[in-house]
């Protein structure tokens, strides 16, 4: 038996790629699988498989089981006037890896999050053997950590440890009622504390103590 090795790209981040290892009659849900598992996508988002030529540009779709799998396709009828037909899109599990490979160097595209579009480049780069004893869909090299931008696991504050982080949500929950309560062993200022910053010596003593004031510029 033998296995397609694809390489995967990830168009945001230089230095990323993954080596991807299945078995020619898995399917492009196997693909889809072993793509989200490794990267800790989250696979509640939308996403999709395209076929592309060799300049990536995007062909058929094939969708996850449960998106809408029906799409507006433009026909001709006979009178030659462009009508619009339903047609059944291709769905992941559906879709034997084999059936979709014409090409020694057959290329794919993997969106993830149709929204935000985030575009895997997927080449065919060689067939080989399968080894024994070896589960497949596997991860044969990977280079590169998990692109930061569609992790699902969120990024931490810069400097902000788990406890502190706790600390500071806490304070942000409180009311503006609360944040007026302030304990007695707190030292506050008052008007009557601002009266020693109105007084003129304070300003005098600063300005004999300036060793570097030139007075002749007051």
């Amino acid at each position: 038996m033998f296995a397609y090795r694809f390489r995967v790209i990830f168009e945001e981040q230089d230095g990323f790629s993954r080596d991807i290892e299945l078995g020619v009659d898995q399917t492009f849900l196997d693909f889809y699988n072993i793509i989200t598992d490794n990267l800790s996508l989250d696979k509640t988002v939308p996403s999709s498989f395209y076929l592309s030529d060799h300049r990536f540009r995007k062909k058929k779709e094939i969708v996850q089981s449960g998106q809408d799998n029906e799409s507006n396709a433009p026909s001709t009828d006979v009178s030659g006037e462009e009508t619009t037909m339903k047609e059944r899109k291709l769905i992941m599990d559906k879709c034997p890896l084999n059936e979709f490979i014409d090409d020694p160097h057959q290329r794919f595209l993997f969106i993830y999050d149709m929204n935000k579009e985030w575009t895997f480049y997927i080449e065919l780069s060689k067939i080989v053997s399968r080894e024994k004893d070896t589960v497949y869909p596997r991860v044969a090299n990977s280079v590169g950590g998990v692109p930061i931008e569609i992790s699902r696991k969120p990024r931490p504050l810069p400097g902000i440890d788990d406890d502190d982080e706790m600390d500071f949500n806490e304070d942000a929950e409180m009311t503006s009622d609360e944040r007026k309560i302030v304990p007695d062993s707190e030292e506050t200022y008052g008007e009557e504390d601002m009266d020693e910053f109105d007084d003129s010596s304070f300003y005098n003593e600063a300005m004999d103590g300036s060793q570097d004031l030139d007075e002749d510029k007051l």
